[in-house]
């Protein structure tokens, strides 16, 4: 069997497989989602609108012929395969009648040497809009090509900024629109002084100053930020220096010294912030310093932390976590009524490691970004309710999310305005 008649057979193979299950209702991610952001960000503190109706109402005329690329074999098969998931329940949660979409053909990009050769067959094969690649650097293969006959959402950001190319749209759980979204709630809930804490590595670095810039082009000010090693799990040195713990520290041992005796003291953190924001590595290093902010703000008035969806999972305790705001996608935290049941019926016919809560969300708004962006002319696509967030298109091409908002009360998640 010649390689092109393997992937078609494997193609074609993971089609019904896939298509099975949903009809039947049974079943048995390090994905790099950071974009290379160099240009200032503002945006309104406008907030997402949860009285939106859903995408299932307000259907678009969908092309005939689709294409999925995802990785479906290799390192990232879970994150590929929870996508299309996805895509595959937002079409099958349609009426019939509805289901205006004759063929989903789906390409495993693992078994292809270039991204732009699985496009390239998806097209021969008669593709009229293709959903995909989802690995940043399949996306910047992919864009290499000056211009797309066929329509393109690419399930990532382009790690080149400069490169346009007509007929991309590029749709990602990129943590930029967490920290915009954070920026729009921290000023909706009047808090205008704030300080940041961020791990010590590339994304840490990148999203302080997006945050930063955000921010203050809303009328806020960052007066201070505070670098920590995610490695360690004792950051005592590096909050007393946030909070100006420090300062208090040195005062009383210049005042006990000079005294010549032990004086009773309690330390004193900064009074000049309204709040924190916390940039966490995952959920355990969330814990480790939450549990330690806390300890060194206990006795004083409390002071609101603000985070991103790095903090949670479905599957974790979320005792150590008191009173954290944090956002994330509609689908995780905030299962709105046009979501029916979708997200526990997805856990439970896929349990374990194969359900990805997020990369499911972003395959079921992807189907509906399809009939949105197939017949687009004029580069505009009017916001709507999705479960990743509310939708919308900046300038270059890219779909954007404001996204929902929970806090942690008594160790669970209570949705927030």
């Amino acid at each position: 069997m010649n390689t092109r008649s393997m992937k078609k057979k494997i193609k074609t193979t993971i089609r019904l497989i896939f298509l099975t299950y949903l009809i039947i209702g049974c079943a048995p991610s390090n994905i790099n989602n950071i974009e290379n952001i160099q240009t200032e960000v503002f945006i309104l503190p406008k907030m997402r609108d949860a009285s939106l109706s859903s995408p299932t109402l307000d259907l678009d005329e969908f092309p005939n012929r689709v294409a999925l690329l995802l990785p479906l074999s290799g390192q990232y098969k879970r994150e590929g395969e929870s996508v299309l998931i996805g895509f595959l329940s937002a079409h099958y949660s349609l009426m019939r009648s509805n289901q205006k979409i004759q063929s989903i053909n789906i390409y495993d990009t693992q078994l292809y040497d270039n991204a732009k050769d699985a496009y390239d067959q998806a097209v021969n094969e008669g593709a009229e809009f293709i959903i995909g690649p989802l690995l940043q650097d399949s996306v910047s293969e992919l864009s290499e090509k000056i211009a797309f006959n066929v329509p393109v959402l690419a399930l990532n950001s382009n790690q080149n900024n400069d490169v346009y190319t007509i007929g991309m749209y590029q749709f990602s759980l990129s943590s930029l629109d967490e920290v915009i979204s954070t920026s729009n709630k921290v000023v909706s809930d009047g808090n205008n002084l704030g300080v940041i804490i961020m791990p010590n590595n590339e994304l840490g670095r990148d999203l302080r100053d997006v945050y930063k810039s955000t921010f203050e082009s809303m009328g806020g000010m960052i007066l201070d930020d505070q670098f920590y090693n995610p490695n360690n799990q004792d950051f005592s040195d590096e909050l007393k220096e946030l909070l100006i713990i420090n300062n208090s520290e040195n005062r009383h041992r210049r005042l006990s010294a000079n005294l010549g005796e032990f004086i009773a003291f309690e330390p004193r953190r900064r009074q000049d912030i309204d709040f924190i924001f916390l940039l966490a590595t995952d959920i355990t290093n969330a814990k480790l310093l939450t549990s330690q902010l806390d300890y060194h703000l206990s006795g004083d008035d409390p002071i609101p932390i603000y985070s991103t969806s790095n903090i949670f999972s479905l599957r974790e305790n979320m005792d150590d976590l008191e009173g954290v705001i944090f956002t994330d996608a509609p689908w995780v935290i905030d299962q709105q009524s046009w979501l029916r049941d979708l997200p526990s019926k997805l856990m439970k016919f896929w349990p374990g490691d194969a359900i990805q809560s997020r990369q499911n969300a972003m395959g079921y708004d992807a189907y509906f970004l399809t009939s949105k962006l197939a017949k687009q002319n004029n580069n505009y696509l009017k916001e709507f309710n999705g479960a990743t967030g509310q939708l919308y298109m900046d300038s270059e091409n890219k779909i954007r999310r404001r996204l929902a908002w929970a806090k942690v009360i008594d160790g669970k998640t209570e949705v927030t305005e």
